[in-house]
Parts: C-alpha cells; structure tokens; sequence
C-alpha cells in the first residue's frame, strides 16, 4: 500500500471514527452533547422569530406581598377588598371571588387564576360561590408534585380544599372542568421550553385511576376560551414558541383592579376586559414563582400566558425525528471527510468548512421561523439539530488537519532527530531555521537568562549501596522526564553535572526577562509533581525514592561556545549561574524542594503567590539576596492568602523591622494553623532569642552562608 492509499484510508477512518462516535453519544444522550444542542435551540429561540403576541390575553399580577398604604382610609372603609389585600399575603379569598365577579360582569371570556388554594381559609365560602356562579368561565389551579428518588419517581397531587371546590360524587375531583394542573417539567438543564397539555392516570404513577384524564391549567383556559380545538392532541409535551421578553405582558395590578376610580379610568369600568382571558398569578419577586426559559427568567403566570399563546397561533416546535438526526450526524462525516480530500490547503479547507457550517446555521434558523411555509399549518414547526452534525463537521476536520499537520512535521523532524540526541532541540531548531542569527551568538555575548539548577539529594550515599545498573536505568528513566519537562516548557538543557541538571531560558530566543522567568518556574513545580509519580510508580517496582533540590535564578550571563577545538558547548557562565547553584544547595537548609532568587520573584510575582523564605549571603558574595519559594499560583487579586501564609508573612516584617515580640506572636498564630510548618518554626526560635538577647544597631536580618 503505497502512502497516498494509507492517506487515503487513514482520513476516512478518523471521519468514520469522528462520525461514529458522535452517532452512539448521540443514541445514548450525552450529556455535555444534549446541553449543547439545547444551547444552539436556545439560541435559536433568542435570536429568531418569537410568537406574535394575542391582544386578547391579560395578566393581572400579585406584585407584592401587601398593598399597605397604597390605599387610603376612605377607598378601604368602601371597597373591604382593598383592606384585604392591605393585610400580608395570602389574603383573605374573599378577595379572588370579588375578583372573578368584577371580571365576569365585566364580560371576561375566561378567568384563570395561577394559585392552589390548598388549606381552608377565610372567604372560602365567597370563593366556592364564584367558583360555581361562574364556572363556565373560570379555572384555578392545583399542582403535580413530583419527587424522585434513585428507584422511581413519585407523583402527588396538590389539590384546593373542598371548602373551595368540594368532590363530584363518581368522579375525581381532578375532572372537574374548573381545574387546571399548573405544574411545568423543565428539560434535564432545568430550563423550561415544552408543556404538558394533558396526562392520563398511567402516567401519573397510578395517583389517580388509569383512564381518567387531567388537563393543565392552559388547556383548561383554551376550553374556556372557546378554542378547545387548538389544544394539541396526545399526551406528548409539546415544545412552544415564546413571545419577545421584555415585558410583552405586563401585569395589571390587583389593587387597580378592585379600586374603583382605576377601574373606571383605566379600564373604562370593565370595558378592556370584554371578551378577554384574564390570567391572575404571582409576578412579584417575592413570590418565588421565577422559572428559566430560553429567553431568561419570567414568572410562572407569564410562561402559562406564553403557552395560551403559542396554542392560539399554532407556534409549537418539534426536532427532527432520531432516524433522521442519525442521517445528518453521517452526511456532516462524509462532508467533512469529502473536504479533506477536495482541498488540500488548511487554510482553503478551514474557510470552506466553516463557510458550510455558517450555512446550516443559517438553514436551522430559517426553517426555525419559516418552517410553517412548506408544512401544513397544523404540523408544529421544524427544528434542525445543530450541535450535532457541527461538531461531527468542524472536529472531523480539525482531526484531519491536525493529521496532516503532524505528517508534514513529522517529515521535517527526520533531519532533527540525531542533532536532538545530542544538542538542546531549541538549539536544534535555532541552528535550522536561524542559523545567521545562532552563529552570531556564538563569539560570546551578555544576556538576560534563567537559570534553573536541580540536583538529586543523597544522591553519593545511594551510588554507595544501590545495584549500579538498577541506579543507572532509575536515573535515566529520571532524566528522560526531566529533560522532556525542560523541553516542553521551551527551555535549553545547558548540561548534566553528574546528577544535577543545569537548564536555561533565554539563551538562544527569548520573548522576555518574565516569559522566561515564568516558563522555568513552571517547568521546576511541573519537576516537582513529575517525581512524585516517578517516585510511585518505582515503589510499586521495588526501588529507591529519589528527592530533589530546585534552585532558580535570573541575571545577566555571558553566552558563548565553550571549549576546545576538538569538543564545544554552548552555555553560560557568570554570577547569575554561580547564585541558582547556591540556591540549589539552600533548599536542604531551608527543607524545601525550591527556592527562587529575588531577581526571579520580581519577574513571576504576578503569575505565583510567593513566599518568604529568608534574606541570605551565599558564600562568594558580598551582597545579602532575598530568596523565595513557591506557595501557588496566582497573584494580586485573583488570589487571596491563606490566613496562616499571611500571619507569616507579616511576621517576616516584623522581624526583619526587629519587632520580635510581635513577630513571634506572629509566627505562634501561622503555627497554630499550620504547625508542621518548618519556616515558622525556624522564625518562631530565632524571635524567642532575640528577645531574650536583643541585637544591637548594627545586626542584619540577613543569613550569611559560609558554605557551599
């Protein structure tokens, strides 16, 4: 099989793979695939066309839990409702009959009030009188309380006292045409976009016997209305179309209802509520009667309202069948492998492949709004999946990129990989496709570098007693992951020195001083969680654990081609690289696996939470160098410091300001939250004895090092 046959082959596997394997997470309801389809629906329904809103639908809104001191003396000793409604919410029923009966007289078509009247309370008696003067024109509600555990699901209902509605003789009280179930199921993310217009006794868990069947408080509502036709057959939840947010049904308040002089100017006695379905309902925050949907929260009145709604327009929705899903999940893997082999250029590929998936973009949000123009009026609306066959298209391309991508790289390492055995593959890669600019650095210049020295401790007594050849394999398996470290994190390995490893940042390329700074102190913590699985996995084998000093620094290094004439190197020499070998040393002083030189901690401050270590004169210099460690990451706001790093720190302050008193209490308190600390510890004695012994003018917080 010559290579463009394997190409050839190999591109149509990974479409194939691609495409396979979003047909079984799509089978098998992924979850992160199903909230991702809803995203795109969602999307849809935000950016695309929204049910016109019906003029003959009205929400009156409880707004508030009390209407205390919106009325006066006088409009209350009138019109006892308003007093009733003074009082903290719930209010006396008295208030919903002189509710429905206002309304009625006034010529409503349909009243539907969104509550359960669970409990007996005062005014039931006025309530079931306007339940049953007017029952042809009203509704209230009752609830389906669902709870679910790991087994089943459960259904209870929640029906209003029989002191409101009592008990048809024969007959579940749940059939009595003035009842309307108000519960919504939100899908699996909790976002509400499909209705429930009716369920049978099956389906509700045998809570009621098998054949009845209960409408909801929208089907309810349309029967009223007079337009029971277009309540949806079935029992199917029926995915709806909202109308615009903002507002669309701005709720009329109840006080302005039963107050006379609005009821007159506003409603011109009546008059706007002729022949209208009226919605009363909780609206106010308070409440608690906010729900989710695509378009954002809206109270439950106000999605009951966009239910009557769609039903009246016929704006209901449905997906694609799953048999048809599957077929465009396979037709965007074909496509996408077609692309691959039709253009060869990313660049030319990329656009094509995202110019097709603007298109089916573009194809879901027509038939989302105009589908109604090629199905028949009744059928609901059309609704294209979207995540699904884009991401099958835009994965299975990438892959295929990434594919080709790797051949062409693939083909150039070949003439890198021996230099790679022998040279640091940034230099490798400096050297090929820089060679002016490597060998001009070869005469010797200055440059501002990161050094970074590790070393293996103990590592003489372990060559003492350890098999030499178990040791060696050991250490280079230690090596090979130290190195690759270095490597990824763009660093130069300068050299071994027996155990240590000696590597550099800045030497051949750099971006800047804090890019390399940053990129080696990213590669001595990634060291750090590194051999901690080494050291695992080598005790499961039954070898030695292995520990390690880091020692990193910055400064200005000569960087030149050292050597003879028979054997070079490239590396670096200076005091920059004397001082991160100190600190290398240091970290068994100070029972830590890194420190940081203070040049280094001024360059990665914003990227680490740092810690003090100690303020030290390392043999061989003149000047004390504050060092540092590691604590974390982040810096500055995004991270705040633990309360014992804090009470440290603080107390490094102090100490250093010869307050040793406060800083002992300081380091006392770190302890007492962090006691196996080694640091506070250490501050905690050298406080106690200068208090004890203070120090005169002339002492220096400084550690000098008398040795290496």
């Amino acid at each position: 099989m010559n290579r463009l046959s394997r190409h050839f082959w190999i591109v149509l596997g990974i479409c194939a793979l691609c495409t396979g394997a979003a047909l079984w997470l799509f089978s098998v309801d992924f979850k992160p695939l199903v909230d991702a389809e809803f995203y795109s629906q969602d999307l849809l329904a935000r950016l695309g066309r929204k049910t016109a809103y019906d003029p003959r639908l009205v929400l009156i809104g409880v707004d508030r839990a009390s209407y205390a001191s919106y009325f006066s003396e006088q409009e209350m000793q009138r019109t006892p409702e308003l007093r009733a409604i003074s009082e903290p919410y719930p209010w006396s029923r008295d208030v919903w009959a002189a509710l429905i009966a206002k309304l009625a007289d006034a010529g409503a078509k349909a009243i539907v009030i969104d509550l359960v009247f669970a409990a007996p309370k005062n005014g039931d008696d006025a309530l079931a009188r306007a339940l049953d003067k007017y029952r042809d024109r009203v509704v209230i509600g009752y609830a389906l309380d669902q709870t679910e555990t790991d087994q089943k699901k459960f259904v209870s209902l929640t029906l209003p006292s029989e002191t409101v509605i009592a008990p048809p003789e024969g007959r579940a009280i749940v059939e009595d045409d003035r009842l309307g179930f108000v519960t919504i199921w939100p899908d699996e993310d909790d976002i509400l976009r499909r209705a429930h217009f009716r369920h049978t006794g099956d389906e509700l868990q045998n809570v009621l016997p098998p054949e009845v069947k209960v409408e909801s408080l929208a089907a309810r509502a349309l029967r009223k209305f007079g337009c029971a036709d277009l309540i949806p057959p079935g029992t199917e939840p029926r995915r709806f179309r909202y109308t615009a947010p903002g507002g669309t049904y701005k709720p009329i308040l109840i006080g302005d209802v039963l107050l006379p002089k609005t009821w007159e100017h506003n409603y011109g006695n009546g008059a706007f509520f002729k022949d209208k379905l009226v919605l009363i309902g909780p609206t106010a925050t308070v409440m608690q009667d906010k729900h989710s949907t695509p378009l954002g929260e809206m109270p439950g009145p106000e999605i009951h309202l966009n239910i009557i709604n769609a039903a009246l327009h016929g704006e209901f929705l449905r997906n694609t069948s799953v048999r048809a899903t599957l077929l465009v999940i396979a037709i965007a893997g074909l496509l996408a492998a077609a692309l691959c082999f039709l253009f060869r250029e990313p660049v030319k590929r990329l656009l094509v492949v995202f110019a097709l998936g603007a298109g089916w973009w573009f194809l879901a949000k027509y038939l989302f709004e105009h589908a109604g123009i090629f199905i028949p009026t009744a059928a609901p609306l059309l609704i294209l999946p979207v995540a699904a066959p884009l991401t099958v298209l835009f994965i299975g391309s990438a892959v295929v990129l990434s594919f080709d991508f790797l051949l062409e790289r693939l083909d150039k390492a070949r003439v890198r990989k021996t230099l790679e055995r022998y040279v640091s593959k940034n230099v490798v890669k400096e050297l090929l496709d820089n060679p002016q600019t490597f060998f001009n650095s070869l005469t010797g210049v200055r440059k501002p570098v990161t050094i970074l020295f590790s070393d293996v401790r103990g590592f003489t007594t372990l060559t003492e007693s350890a098999d030499s050849a178990a040791l060696v394999k050991q250490l280079n398996e230690y090596f090979e992951e130290m190195v690759r470290l270095v490597f990824a994190h763009h660093g130069s390995l300068d050299k071994f020195i027996g155990d240590a490893v000696m590597a550099v940042w800045g030497n051949i390329v750099s971006e800047s001083p804090a890019a390399d700074a940053k990129r080696a102190v990213a590669t001595a913590l990634a060291m750090r969680q590194s051999l901690a699985r080494l050291n695992e996995d080598w005790k499961k084998r039954g070898m030695l654990d292995l520990h390690i000093g880091i020692g990193v620094n910055h400064g200005e290094v000569i960087v030149g081609n050292l050597g003879s004439t028979e054997k070079m190197e490239l590396t670096v020499i200076g005091d920059a690289v004397n001082l991160a070998s100190r600190l290398e040393g240091l970290t068994k002083k100070y029972h830590l696996d890194l420190l940081l030189g203070e040049s280094v901690a001024k360059l990665v401050g914003d990227t680490y939470l740092l810690r003090t270590v100690a303020s030290v004169q390392v043999k061989g210099k003149t000047q004390p160098v504050d060092v540092y460690t590691v604590a974390g990451e982040g810096a500055g706001q995004t991270v705040s410091l633990p309360l014992w790093l804090a009470r440290y720190e603080e107390g490094v302050r102090q100490y250093r300001d010869h307050n040793f008193a406060k800083a002992a209490d300081l380091f006392r308190e770190s302890l007492r939250q962090k006691p196996d600390d080694f640091l506070s510890a250490r501050y905690l004695e050298f406080s106690e004895k200068l208090i004890k012994n203070p120090p005169d003018e002339s002492w220096t917080y400084a550690e000098v090092m008398t040795d290496k």
